[in-house]
């Protein structure tokens, strides 16, 4: 019975992961961002290398730093129950910096938030088929 018992935990534990794209930077250091100041080298002392690099209209660089994650809850894989309290969990940051011609921040956006879903279904009232639940914010609730 121990062996089954260790088993099925370590299938559980295997299945219940999470999956992230991108360099998880610290979003708290975006107030250190200067206008006219903070050069790329300082940025990517800050945050890493960017995920993109481009140039922008204005002849200046777009920096771009995306990171990703998402989570499946454990409580899906549990059998007939899953489908009504599981769900998934996914987490998404943005940051997009244009630098001047002197390599300068000229302008930046942040984006940042999370989503969390339930794993039931509920009709489409337009055509009255299944659909996946809203998301709902954890903040919400």
């Amino acid at each position: 019975m121990r062996k089954i018992n260790l088993s099925l935990l370590v299938c559980v534990a295997l299945l219940c992961g999470c999956a992230s794209v991108g360099n998880n930077f610290d979003s708290r250091k975006i107030p250190e961002i200067k206008k006219g100041e903070t050069t790329e080298a300082e940025l990517s002392k800050m945050f890493g290398p960017p995920n993109q690099r481009g140039i922008n209209s204005e002849s200046g660089t777009t920096l771009t730093w995306i990171y990703s994650e998402a989570g499946v809850k454990g409580e899906t894989f549990i059998p007939f129950a899953g489908a009504f309290v599981g769900g998934a969990t996914t987490k998404v940051k943005t940051l997009v910096v244009q630098l001047d011609q002197q390599g300068k921040v000229a302008s930046y956006n942040y984006s940042g938030g999370g989503l969390e879903s339930t794993g039931t279904t509920q009709p489409d009232p337009e055509n009255g088929t299944a659909s996946a639940s809203p998301a709902r914010s954890p903040k919400a609730q």
